[in-house]
Protein backbone atom coordinates (compact mmCIF):
# COMPACT_ATOMS: atom_id res chain seq x y z
CA UNK A 1 0.00 0.00 0.00
CA UNK A 2 2.57 2.78 1.16
CA UNK A 3 4.84 1.36 -1.83
CA UNK A 4 2.12 2.65 -4.27
CA UNK A 5 1.32 5.05 -2.41
CA UNK A 6 4.95 6.47 -3.30
CA UNK A 7 5.10 4.95 -6.75
CA UNK A 8 2.13 7.43 -7.63
CA UNK A 9 3.55 11.06 -6.00
CA UNK A 10 6.68 10.07 -7.88
CA UNK A 11 4.95 9.22 -11.09
CA UNK A 12 2.89 12.50 -10.17
CA UNK A 13 5.68 14.52 -9.94
CA UNK A 14 7.74 13.50 -12.80
CA UNK A 15 4.68 14.18 -14.62
CA UNK A 16 4.42 17.85 -13.32
CA UNK A 17 7.81 18.70 -13.74
CA UNK A 18 8.00 17.67 -17.08
CA UNK A 19 5.66 19.28 -18.57
CA UNK A 20 3.85 16.26 -20.10
CA UNK A 21 1.11 16.45 -23.03
CA UNK A 22 -1.03 13.75 -24.71
CA UNK A 23 -1.46 13.92 -27.87
CA UNK A 24 -3.94 11.80 -29.64
CA UNK A 25 -3.42 11.28 -33.35
CA UNK A 26 -5.30 9.43 -36.62
CA UNK A 27 -5.40 8.37 -40.02
CA UNK A 28 -4.16 7.01 -43.34
CA UNK A 29 -0.50 6.05 -44.39
CA UNK A 30 0.92 3.88 -47.50
CA UNK A 31 2.94 1.23 -46.12
CA UNK A 32 5.75 -1.02 -47.53
CA UNK A 33 5.71 -4.54 -45.86
CA UNK A 34 9.05 -5.96 -46.43
CA UNK A 35 8.06 -9.79 -44.76
CA UNK A 36 11.15 -12.57 -44.13
CA UNK A 37 9.39 -15.50 -45.38
CA UNK A 38 9.95 -17.49 -48.50
CA UNK A 39 9.64 -14.14 -50.48
CA UNK A 40 11.87 -11.31 -50.23
CA UNK A 41 9.68 -8.57 -52.03
CA UNK A 42 7.66 -5.89 -50.08
CA UNK A 43 4.16 -5.35 -50.03
CA UNK A 44 2.81 -2.38 -50.62
CA UNK A 45 -0.60 -1.34 -49.20
CA UNK A 46 -2.81 1.21 -47.73
CA UNK A 47 -3.96 1.06 -44.44
CA UNK A 48 -5.62 2.76 -41.13
CA UNK A 49 -4.25 3.44 -37.73
CA UNK A 50 -4.02 5.70 -34.21
CA UNK A 51 -1.74 6.94 -31.76
CA UNK A 52 -1.70 8.31 -27.93
CA UNK A 53 1.65 10.21 -27.25
CA UNK A 54 2.25 10.94 -23.54
CA UNK A 55 5.14 12.89 -24.17
CA UNK A 56 7.44 14.88 -22.34
CA UNK A 57 6.51 12.54 -19.23
CA UNK A 58 10.47 12.17 -18.03
CA UNK A 59 12.69 14.95 -20.18
CA UNK A 60 12.73 14.50 -23.62
CA UNK A 61 11.31 10.83 -23.10
CA UNK A 62 7.98 9.76 -23.88
CA UNK A 63 5.20 6.55 -25.11
CA UNK A 64 3.40 6.19 -27.39
CA UNK A 65 0.91 3.30 -27.83
CA UNK A 66 0.26 2.69 -31.97
CA UNK A 67 -2.69 0.73 -33.35
CA UNK A 68 -2.81 -0.06 -37.01
CA UNK A 69 -4.95 -2.47 -39.38
CA UNK A 70 -3.76 -3.33 -43.06
CA UNK A 71 -4.81 -5.67 -45.20
CA UNK A 72 -2.63 -7.21 -48.83
CA UNK A 73 -3.81 -9.66 -51.45
CA UNK A 74 -1.60 -12.81 -51.54
CA UNK A 75 -2.05 -14.54 -55.02
CA UNK A 76 -2.82 -17.93 -55.54
CA UNK A 77 -2.99 -20.79 -58.16
CA UNK A 78 -6.72 -20.60 -58.06
CA UNK A 79 -7.92 -18.20 -55.76
CA UNK A 80 -6.39 -15.06 -54.08
CA UNK A 81 -6.00 -14.95 -50.57
CA UNK A 82 -5.95 -11.79 -48.18
CA UNK A 83 -4.22 -11.83 -44.75
CA UNK A 84 -5.22 -8.66 -42.13
CA UNK A 85 -2.16 -7.26 -40.45
CA UNK A 86 -2.69 -5.53 -37.07
CA UNK A 87 -0.07 -4.36 -35.09
CA UNK A 88 -0.34 -3.19 -31.72
CA UNK A 89 2.84 -2.02 -30.03
CA UNK A 90 3.47 0.30 -26.84
CA UNK A 91 7.23 1.89 -27.43
CA UNK A 92 8.94 4.15 -25.07
CA UNK A 93 9.94 6.87 -27.23
CA UNK A 94 13.60 9.43 -27.17
CA UNK A 95 13.73 13.02 -28.79
CA UNK A 96 16.72 12.47 -30.78
CA UNK A 97 17.09 16.75 -31.57
CA UNK A 98 16.20 17.80 -28.19
CA UNK A 99 18.10 21.51 -28.71
CA UNK A 100 15.66 22.21 -31.01
CA UNK A 101 12.14 23.56 -29.77
CA UNK A 102 10.32 23.28 -32.69
CA UNK A 103 6.37 23.31 -32.24
CA UNK A 104 6.12 21.85 -36.36
CA UNK A 105 9.05 19.50 -36.20
CA UNK A 106 9.66 15.78 -34.51
CA UNK A 107 12.01 13.35 -35.07
CA UNK A 108 12.16 10.51 -32.46
CA UNK A 109 13.54 7.10 -32.20
CA UNK A 110 11.09 4.38 -30.73
CA UNK A 111 11.58 0.82 -29.19
CA UNK A 112 9.21 -1.88 -27.45
CA UNK A 113 6.70 -4.40 -27.41
CA UNK A 114 3.92 -5.24 -29.99
CA UNK A 115 1.35 -7.84 -29.73
CA UNK A 116 0.55 -8.57 -33.37
CA UNK A 117 -2.77 -10.03 -34.87
CA UNK A 118 -2.89 -11.34 -38.07
CA UNK A 119 -5.67 -14.06 -40.33
CA UNK A 120 -5.87 -15.37 -43.26
CA UNK A 121 -8.90 -15.17 -45.40
CA UNK A 122 -10.40 -16.57 -48.38
CA UNK A 123 -13.65 -15.02 -49.62
CA UNK A 124 -13.85 -13.41 -46.37
CA UNK A 125 -13.85 -15.84 -44.15
CA UNK A 126 -10.72 -17.29 -41.90
CA UNK A 127 -8.70 -19.77 -43.74
CA UNK A 128 -9.00 -23.77 -42.12
CA UNK A 129 -5.46 -25.59 -42.39
CA UNK A 130 -5.39 -29.11 -43.46
CA UNK A 131 -4.92 -29.86 -39.48
CA UNK A 132 -8.47 -28.40 -38.13
CA UNK A 133 -6.62 -25.15 -37.14
CA UNK A 134 -7.49 -21.33 -38.28
CA UNK A 135 -4.89 -19.04 -40.00
CA UNK A 136 -5.71 -16.83 -36.96
CA UNK A 137 -2.41 -15.81 -34.58
CA UNK A 138 -1.62 -13.72 -32.31
CA UNK A 139 1.97 -13.33 -31.29
CA UNK A 140 4.04 -11.02 -29.12
CA UNK A 141 7.72 -9.09 -30.35
CA UNK A 142 9.51 -6.61 -29.78
CA UNK A 143 10.02 -3.28 -32.56
CA UNK A 144 12.26 -0.41 -33.13
CA UNK A 145 12.30 2.39 -35.44
CA UNK A 146 12.76 6.31 -36.43
CA UNK A 147 9.64 8.55 -37.09
CA UNK A 148 9.90 12.33 -38.53
CA UNK A 149 6.96 14.78 -38.53
CA UNK A 150 6.41 17.78 -40.01
CA UNK A 151 2.96 19.83 -38.51
CA UNK A 152 2.52 22.11 -41.41
CA UNK A 153 -1.01 23.33 -39.91
CA UNK A 154 -1.71 23.15 -35.95
CA UNK A 155 -4.21 19.63 -36.38
CA UNK A 156 -2.16 18.17 -39.48
CA UNK A 157 0.64 16.48 -39.75
CA UNK A 158 3.02 14.55 -41.99
CA UNK A 159 4.98 12.15 -41.24
CA UNK A 160 7.84 9.01 -41.90
CA UNK A 161 8.09 6.38 -40.25
CA UNK A 162 10.55 3.07 -40.42
CA UNK A 163 9.57 0.33 -37.76
CA UNK A 164 11.51 -3.19 -37.72
CA UNK A 165 9.35 -5.81 -35.93
CA UNK A 166 10.82 -9.12 -34.90
CA UNK A 167 7.68 -11.58 -34.19
CA UNK A 168 9.18 -13.92 -31.55
CA UNK A 169 6.47 -16.53 -30.79
CA UNK A 170 5.18 -16.60 -34.04
CA UNK A 171 5.40 -20.20 -35.89
CA UNK A 172 5.31 -19.62 -39.46
CA UNK A 173 6.22 -23.73 -40.75
CA UNK A 174 2.77 -24.41 -40.22
CA UNK A 175 1.30 -22.41 -42.90
CA UNK A 176 4.46 -23.45 -45.46
CA UNK A 177 6.67 -21.10 -45.02
CA UNK A 178 10.57 -21.45 -44.02
CA UNK A 179 11.23 -20.24 -40.47
CA UNK A 180 13.60 -16.88 -40.96
CA UNK A 181 12.58 -15.70 -37.64
CA UNK A 182 9.39 -13.79 -38.60
CA UNK A 183 11.03 -10.50 -39.51
CA UNK A 184 9.09 -7.31 -40.61
CA UNK A 185 10.51 -4.01 -41.45
CA UNK A 186 7.44 -1.37 -42.28
CA UNK A 187 8.43 2.04 -44.08
CA UNK A 188 5.41 4.14 -44.34
CA UNK A 189 4.61 7.84 -45.28
CA UNK A 190 1.16 8.92 -44.28
CA UNK A 191 -0.79 12.17 -42.89
CA UNK A 192 -2.05 11.96 -39.33
CA UNK A 193 -5.28 14.54 -38.05
CA UNK A 194 -3.86 15.84 -34.80
CA UNK A 195 -6.74 15.59 -32.14
CA UNK A 196 -4.86 17.48 -29.12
Amino acid sequence: MLRSLLSGLLLATLFSQASAKLNISFGGQYSSFLLYQDEEGSRNTWGMGGEIEISNYIPNLGLKLRGSKTSYDIPGEEVNYIYEYIPLTLCTSFDILPFLNLEWFDLSMETGFGLYLWKGLENGEVIILDAGKKMDETDFGFVGGLTVQFKPVRYLGIEFSTRYNYIASSDINKYGFYDKDEKLWENGIGIKFLIR
